[in-house]
């Protein structure tokens, strides 16, 4: 089975949309295998229910039955047929109101397969804190970030497709970005509103693709798909 690899600012087909007719082919398997794929990459799928729908997605003779095996999942990123940036973002009624993180004198961390809050605050005293938003599901439209820096430092990790504003101010330090698509002006799209004040210290927001842990979690399922193929 050939794929594309693991990367969300180059989605997958979507050979399963409502006009798709006919029998299944092997590109409707191979997609829902990538699907399935990255899903399993991003802890929303153990490795057992990963290889019990990648044995049906095999087995399936509809496409309707291929529909089922990713129903209950998140919407995944797919390309339009005008060739349009996806969207990333999680469903309204899983996306927390509000969030916080804080360090004084240590340090915290957020990353793998999380949902961002419509509103996080971040506060580091004499420490360092990370939020890694290459796994993370957005809100659509504006999540505001929230960042307080005094004597410490905040590292911010965001996928590509994401629109990034920076409102923030330094004093004797530092607050700023190097990420954001700046071409992406889809209201429902993902916008990272970022703000806040780093004195004797600094903010960094910048653009990174998928974990390599994550990459590698892609690759052993799709490699586990081709097994079911044969």
């Amino acid at each position: 089975m050939t794929h594309t690899g693991f990367t969300p600012d180059r989605p997958l087909p979507a050979p399963l949309d409502a006009a798709a007719r006919g029998g299944v082919t092997e590109a409707h398997r191979e997609a829902v295998a990538q699907m399935l794929s990255v899903h399993y990459a991003q802890d929303r799928l153990s490795l057992d229910a990963l290889d019990e729908r990648m044995e049906q997605v095999y087995a399936a003779g509809t496409i309707e039955e291929l529909r089922a095996l990713i129903a209950d999942l998140p919407a995944f990123p797919v390309t339009g047929a005008d060739g349009a940036r996806p969207l990333v973002v999680g469903r309204e009624e899983l996306v927390p109101r509000r969030g916080v993180a804080m360090a004084f004198m240590g340090g915290f961390e957020r990353k793998g397969s999380w949902v961002i809050p419509r509103v996080f605050k971040a506060v580091a005293v004499m420490g360092g804190g990370v939020i890694d938003l290459r796994e993370a599901r957005f809100a659509a439209g504006v999540t505001e970030l929230d960042i307080l820096c005094f004597m410490g430092g905040c590292e911010v990790l965001v996928p590509p497709g994401v629109r990034v504003e920076v409102l923030g101010t330094a004093l004797m330090g530092g607050f700023g970005s190097s990420a954001g698509d700046a071409a992406n002006e889809d209201p429902n799209q993902p916008l990272l509103r970022v703000s806040g004040l780093a004195v004797m210290g600094g903010v960094d927001v910048k653009v990174r693709g998928v974990s390599r842990k994550a990459q590698r979690k892609y690759e052993r399922a799709m490699l586990r798909a081709g097994e079911k193929k044969r």
